[in-house]
């Protein structure tokens, strides 16, 4: 009965390539395997302007992740910075709320802390109030055009940025790491887009580092535990 863990799935309609990978990772997984995502699951995107209670159904992570707790699979989902506020949803349609954290797991052997790292430290002022309710409802009343072009705009930022942004928060995540030292063996945590899977003196430190160009994942099972990466499969020429 393995464990898994995983994060920064980020969901939405208009990107159904990720929803098909991640889907058949879920189908994959057995009755008696536990999954738990350490936040993120939907995008910003869905979450403001495409979770209307009808279209929001036909994401395929969605559905396979509603068939997975169907066959008895244990679900558990941390909220994060994209999809705090999709609790509603997610209890509509999966029959399931938001775990609060830090969670801790124990399984396997292996004591696991979980957070999803906006909260750590690291972020920006301006990046907490993207994640307020007032923003959330003032960009799903923008125009079509002018929130596409801002939706490109932070996209264009954050891949400039990212170096920058990922040395911050990585600073923060492994002083929180180093802190729990002596309590917990592995510390994952989301949120950037980086894979860093590190062990020292303290407690191993997994940052899974999403699903955009992959799909990524901690297995927990009696051999330990294992970081497990695929890339997406290259379309073969023409």
């Amino acid at each position: 009965m393995p464990a898994y863990f995983t994060s920064d799935v980020h969901l939405r309609l208009d990107r159904p390539e990720r929803a098909r990978r991640f889907a058949r990772w879920v189908d994959r997984l057995e009755p008696n395997d536990s999954l738990t995502i350490a936040g993120d699951l939907c995008d910003f995107w869905f979450a403001s302007r495409q979770c209307d209670g009808t279209t929001a159904a036909t994401s395929e992570g969605i559905r396979a992740l509603a068939g997975f707790r169907n066959r008895g699979g244990a679900l558990t989902i941390l909220p994060g910075n994209h999809d705090a506020w999709l609790e509603p949803f997610y209890e509509r349609e999966m029959g399931i709320r938001f775990a609060r954290e830090p969670l801790d797991v124990e399984t396997h052997g292996l004591r696991i802390r979980l957070v999803h790292g906006h909260h750590v430290g690291g972020r920006t002022a301006w990046k907490g109030w993207m994640e307020s309710r007032a923003f959330l409802s003032a960009f799903r009343h923008l125009p079509g055009p002018m929130a596409t072009a801002l939706d490109h705009v932070l996209e264009r930022r954050n891949e400039r940025r990212r170096d920058d942004d990922d040395r911050r928060h990585l600073t923060a995540y492994r002083e929180f790491t180093r802190g729990l030292t002596g309590t917990t063996d592995i510390v994952f945590i989301g949120h950037i887009h980086r894979t860093i899977d590190e062990a020292g003196t303290g407690p191993r430190l997994v940052i899974p580092g999403g699903w955009h160009r992959q799909s990524s994942y901690l297995k927990v099972d009696d051999l330990g535990a294992s970081l497990i990466l695929e890339a997406d499969p290259q379309p073969l020429p023409c």
